[in-house]
């Protein structure tokens, strides 16, 4: 028999060891195709309405899935009763992408080090929607800081909580498919979770259903993030729970705020605040009570941060998988 949760750590460490595929070859940009694939057919059919961004999204999903079950498929001609444990860590694998945020906030946080805010507006743009021509060395470090705990809840957090679910409900591949079919709501809500005329219908379904995907995931990860900063020196565990409590609904999004507001407790940072979207300012409000000044060092930190609470997450469901050996056997 397979022990499903021992795909979790397995997949962790493997993307800690090898990264991100190319762009060329990953799933992701692979889905991403797909997507525009079946908006193009959906349009042509129903135009921009709630139900075309409806179709196209659950066409995209089960496109993915197909693909996973191909995956599959030679595996479970194998006579070996661990095959499911190959094909499963690697669509999780890619699912998840701890290393890859690592490495764009790195960019950013060593650009700050230099003193080339040119080269830092640069690198935080690639993780940001936000415009950042304008933005000095303190917001360049907030922003960079609040993709990686908001980044943390979407594309780690959340991927182990499904893979976790999916694993209860059927073993080594539902764990995978629970995992992918987050990964690719994930991706729809960037890509059509956009409030202007062409996606203010057509993209509801995607957004609303990235965001009912979240919901459990983003308030899991407090506790975790402030634990967490136990282990990570120069940050306040108390802090980030207190602060992550009292501004968990201080955004537009439900989700959003949980992780961010505790990053900027566990940093004494104040996150958020007014920016703008191709020149169009978005006055949000701010995120915690601490500084605005924000610098490399706390860049550093919550770096350490993310990946301490993914180490965290990866272990703790690990755990509460090998405390139900009822359901994880496959």
């Amino acid at each position: 028999m397979f022990p499903c949760p021992f795909i979790l750590p397995a997949a962790f460490l493997l993307d800690i060891l090898a990264g991100e595929p190319p762009n060329r070859f990953h799933p992701v940009c692979l889905i991403g195709r797909c997507a525009l694939r079946m908006e193009t057919l959906a349009r042509q059919r129903w135009g921009g309405t709630f139900h075309a961004g409806m179709a196209a999204a659950l066409a995209t999903c089960i496109a993915a899935w197909f693909g996973c079950a191909a995956l599959f498929l030679p595996f479970s001609l194998l006579p070996s009763p661990w095959a499911p444990w190959i094909p499963s860590v690697l669509v999780i694998y890619i699912c998840m992408a701890p290393r890859s945020l690592a490495e764009h906030a790195r960019k950013v946080e060593n650009a700050l080090r230099s003193g080339n805010a040119g080269e830092a507006r640069h690198s935080v743009s690639m993780i940001v929607g936000r415009d950042t021509e304008r933005m000095d060395v303190y917001g360049i470090a907030r922003a960079a800081i609040e993709s990686v705990a908001e980044n943390l809840t979407d594309g780690v957090f959340s991927t182990l909580f499904w893979a976790s679910a999916g694993c209860l409900a059927g073993g080594a591949s539902g764990a995978a498919s629970a995992a992918l079919a987050h990964r690719v709501f994930n991706i729809l809500d960037a890509m059509w979770g956009k409030k202007n005329d062409r996606y203010r219908h057509f993209g509801t379904f995607a957004a609303r259903t990235d965001d009912a995907l979240n919901f459990i995931p983003a308030r899991l990860i407090l506790p975790c993030i402030s634990f967490s900063a136990l282990m990570v020196e120069g940050t306040s565990a108390r802090r980030a729970l207190t602060m992550g409590w009292a501004f968990r609904n201080a955004h537009a999004s439900p989700n959003s705020a949980w992780s961010e507001a505790a990053f900027a407790g566990a940093l004494g940072l104040r996150l958020g605040g007014p920016v703008s979207y191709k020149g169009i300012p978005a006055n949000y409000p701010w995120i915690g009570t601490g500084r605005t000044k924000a610098s490399a060092s706390d860049l550093a930190l919550a770096i350490r941060l993310m990946w301490t609470t993914a180490a965290t997450g990866t272990l703790a469901f690990t755990l509460l998988l090998l405390f139900t050996p009822h359901f994880w056997t496959s």
